[in-house]
């Protein structure tokens, strides 16, 4: 989804990178795609879910069980390129400040970093669209999350002494209307929906009915005018 939104694998003006780290790699699968790319480049996927192949893999990949929260067990000056993408519903504002410094502490000297994220802003729809984000976004805030900080990551960049930082924005749009983006996006939408709806019934005392029925109403709407949440690319170099 991200890829045929931005048209780009990755953002960072990547040269010939050594080792690379991809935190949160999930099924891995833009880690193998990576490896295919830069095969002399050392790729490291860690999750603190064991989602990814265990059979067959690039020679040059490698996928490790971690918890981002306990910090990265590797050298200072460890990667040329380290990367995230979508870890939102992981942190709090201050994890997210103790994050940006231990991926700069493993990052090489000229070596760069790379987060991308949604916010939890959004752009067009209607009603519908508008309580969706609201829902979500009071409850991320419930479980500890931050959705405002991913709207600033250039900055916290900024603080732990990055230089070139660079924020780009894209629109992702919801459903049939934005093509095969939008329907992935949307997929995206309806598993979050569904893992959130528990806490959505126990902070507004709301029947697992109602709460279905908003994201019925939400999936109407965005069929009839155009809906975009909003994606945020982050890039910095370590000097």
């Amino acid at each position: 989804m991200i890829q045929q939104v931005t048209r780009k694998r990755y953002h960072a003006p990547l040269s010939s990178p050594g080792r690379a780290i991809d935190i949160a790699t999930g099924t891995g699968i833009w880690m193998m795609e990576m490896a295919a790319d830069f095969p002399e480049c050392e790729f490291l996927g860690i999750d603190i879910a064991q989602l990814q192949p265990t059979t067959i893999l690039p020679k040059n990949c490698t996928f490790k069980c971690a918890n981002i929260l306990e910090g990265l067990s590797y050298p200072d000056g460890y990667f040329d390129y380290v990367r995230h993408s979508l870890l939102v519903t992981a942190f709090s504002k201050e994890n997210w400040s103790s994050y940006i410094k231990e991926c700069a502490r493993v990052c090489a000297s000229e070596g760069w970093i790379e987060m991308i994220e949604i916010t939890g802003l959004h752009q067009g729809g209607g009603p519908a669209v508008k309580k969706f984000f609201e829902l979500l976004t009071g409850a991320l805030r419930k479980r500890g999350s931050s959705p405002e900080t991913t709207e600033v990551l250039d900055e916290l960049m900024l603080e732990t002494g990055l230089a070139d930082v660079q924020a780009k924005e894209f629109k992702l749009p919801f459903g049939s209307r934005g093509g095969s983006a939008g329907m992935l996006f949307l997929k995206d939408v309806r598993m979050l929906h569904a893992a959130l709806t528990p806490l959505y019934m126990s902070m507004h005392c709301m029947t697992r009915e109602e709460v279905e029925q908003i994201m019925l109403q939400l999936e109407e709407e965005v069929e009839n005018c155009d809906a975009y949440g909003i994606l945020r690319i982050y890039i910095g170099r370590k000097p």
